[in-house]
Formats: C-alpha cells, structure tokens, sequence
C-alpha cells in the first residue's frame, strides 16, 4: 500500500493531511514528536513525507540528515511558515545529502493542494485508486522487464528559442508494465539505482531503444540530437564511453548528437574519476550537459574544469522565472555564467508564455517543458514534429 507520514508538531495538520490521504486510500501516519521520527520512519518506511521545517527541539534540517543516514528513498515534501528562500534553501540541502525533494508548501496550508499533490504523486488516476493494492515492485521484477523488453522511451520535445524550430529530444523511460500498465521512472529507478547491475543494464536498454527509434525518424527526414540521463553509478566504470559509441555505431548514430545529462552531484562525487570519463566521452565527440545547474554546492572553479558544452536551468528556476523575481535573477545570472564559459544553455519546465518569452529575452538557446509539449510515445512524438515544422514553414511563409 502507498504509505504517507506526515511530521508536524501541530497535531492539527497532522490531522488534516492524513483526512485528505485516507480519502483517497493511502496509508497515513501522523508524528508530533520529531524525536520518535527515525524509530516511526523505519517502522512505516514512507512513500512520501510531509515534513515541517520549524519544530521544537529537533528542526527539519535535522530530520534530513536522518532520512540520509537510513539511505531513504521517499519523496519529501517541506512545509514552513518561515520565508519562502529558507524552505528553498533546506530543500537543496535534502538533495545535497541525496534525498528526493519534492514540492515545497508554505503555510497555510491549501487542501486542494495537499490532495493534488498526492494525486500526482502516487499516480492515483492512472491507478485508479479503487483497484486492489498490489505487492512493491523488486529488482527481479526489472530484470524480468528487461529481459521482455517492457520498456520504452517517450520524447519530450526541445525547441531553439531564436527560430521555434524543434532541435533536440529528451529521452525519458517508461515501463509498460503488463498488469499495472505504464509506469514513470520514480516507481523503478530507484530500485534499479541501488543494483549496479539493473542501472547498467537499464541506462544501455533504454540507449539502444532511443537510438534505435532515432533510426526510424530519420527515415522520415527528422534529425534531431537526442539528449538521455547518465546515473551517478555509470560514472564509476572506465569503459562507459566505449560501451556507449558500440551502441551508436550499431544504429550508424552520430555521436555528435547525442547529449548525456550529468547532475552536479554526479560530476564531483569522484572528479578525478569522473574527469578522465568525461574527457573520452567528448573526443568521442558525445556532447555532455551538467544538469540542473545551480542546485547543487560544488565549485565554480571544479565545474569549469569539466568538458560540459551545455548546461540545463533546472525546472525550480525557469517554472517561477517568468512571476518571480528572486528565479528570475537566478535564471538570468545561470544563462550569463553559461554564455560566459562558452556554454549554450537549456531551460526545463517552462510552462507557459511568459516565461518562454522572458527566456528568449535572456538569450536562452533552448528550452522544454509543457509549454512546448509534453512526452510522448516515439510514433506521437514524430507526428507532432511532422506537425510543427509544417506549421512553422507555413508561418515564414
């Protein structure tokens, strides 16, 4: 069953957020006492967290530190009365020591927001929740998946903001399980992060399937690069670039469009290490792009000695970038510091209008997000490019 814990020392919130899951058929326990959260955490082995950021006698900060040291898996969702910046602030920490942060609420708290959110998280009108509860997905299960070929990768499409003309895909996994039906990366990835061999296997079956898709686009005229994440584990393993340029040779792929996404936190867990991969990767002339960019806490000085080419705005800053000022200026200045080290720079999650303007004012080269489209399945995808270049031709026409 999917399990929420909820860590406030006002009960009365407490209360409200296990009414809101329990209507919709989760799991919820409620914590007013931060100092019983690890033996209650190992206990109920969460889902998803609610944690208040302000409590007596231990913080959230505190409790962060404690999910880090148990390796915890669970999405944690920060709730503060304090100003929005130090909520920021203690979410980029949970993600330094490794943690998956999700959405942060400032309170009061929004009803409607808290069921949303749990909505979207569980996936629960996928599943609809009526549905009997089904056994945790194990890493037999992946390898089985595998093995059958039950995956496939979606597309979201990358646009250059100076034409509008659609210049890259983003290459995200989904299982299409045979009795739970698809299934996003958060429900898999992390079981198949904590077995080297199941994130190896996974990272080279969902590269062989994208290249292998690109072969069919360009049978139809379509040629773009194609951007994929790199797990933090694949660094660790001298011959990824060699393994890598095998499967695009197979595909007769030209390295030089394919991108691989690196987070910060992965650059400089072993930069030594890390720096003799990424060295080969790009004079097999792969392109790299330093994900996420700005969230994390590593050096200036260490990020410019990197081979990156292209470094990502992370969706945190181009979502609020286009109503907010403080993003705004963050924004602004990750798209100088790019331009300035020579760096073209592509903006995630931009989710309107206004923000897809203001980046195109900023100079940004590219950007993604539900604005421009949302994944899709390869046949969907390569028809909605079919449909935007003609629209786009027909417009300079």
């Amino acid at each position: 069953m999917n399990r929420v814990l909820i860590v406030d020392d006002d009960a009365r919130i407490g209360r409200i957020i296990k009414r809101i899951a329990t209507k919709l058929r989760l799991e919820a326990s409620v914590i007013d006492n931060p100092d019983v959260f690890e033996s209650e955490y190992l206990t109920h082995q969460p889902d998803l967290i609610f944690m208040d950021l302000q409590m007596p006698r231990c913080d959230g900060i505190e409790l962060l530190r404690k999910l880090a040291q148990n390796n915890s898996t669970a999405s944690v969702v920060l709730m503060s009365g304090v100003d929005k910046c130090i909520i920021a602030t203690a979410s980029e920490v949970g993600k330094s020591l490794g943690l998956s942060m999700s959405e942060t609420l400032s309170k009061p708290i929004c009803i409607d927001s808290i069921e949303k959110l749990l909505v979207q998280h569980f996936d629960l009108e996928a599943q609809q929740s009526k549905k009997p509860a089904t056994a945790a997905l194990t890493g037999s299960d992946l390898r089985r998946a595998i093995d059958r070929d039950e995956f496939v990768v979606y597309y979201e499409p990358q646009i250059r903001l100076d034409t509008g003309a659609v210049s890259g895909a983003a290459a995200v996994v989904r299982w299409n399980h045979p009795e739970r039906g698809v299934l996003l990366p958060a429900s898999f990835i992390p079981i198949a992060e904590a077995h080297q061999e199941l994130i190896e296997r996974l990272t080279y079956k969902v590269l062989e399937i994208a290249v292998r898709d690109d072969e069919r686009r360009r049978q139809q005229n379509i040629e773009l690069r194609l951007s994929i994440g790199l797990s933090t584990n694949l660094l660790s393993d001298l011959a990824l670039p060699d393994k890598i340029i095998r499967i695009l040779d197979a595909h007769s792929f030209d390295p030089s469009r394919l991108i691989l996404e690196i987070t910060e936190r992965a650059a400089m867990t072993n930069p030594s290490q890390t720096m003799d991969i990424l060295a080969r990767l790009r004079l097999k002339n792969i392109g790299l792009s330093l994900d996420d960019f700005g969230t994390g806490f590593s050096s200036l000085i260490q990020i410019h000695g990197m081979p990156f080419n292209e470094i990502r705005v992370g969706k945190s800053f181009s979502m609020s970038a286009g109503n907010h000022r403080e993003a705004a200026e963050l924004s602004r200045v990750t798209i100088g510091l790019g331009h300035s080290l020579g760096l073209e720079v592509v903006a995630e999650g931009v989710a309107d209008e206004h923000t897809y303007d203001w980046l195109r004012l900023m100079g940004c080269e590219m950007c993604q997000g539900t604005f421009i489209g949302k994944p899709a399945d390869p046949n969907t995808f390569s028809e909605w490019v079919g449909q935007h270049n003609t629209g786009l031709a027909a417009h300079a026409g």
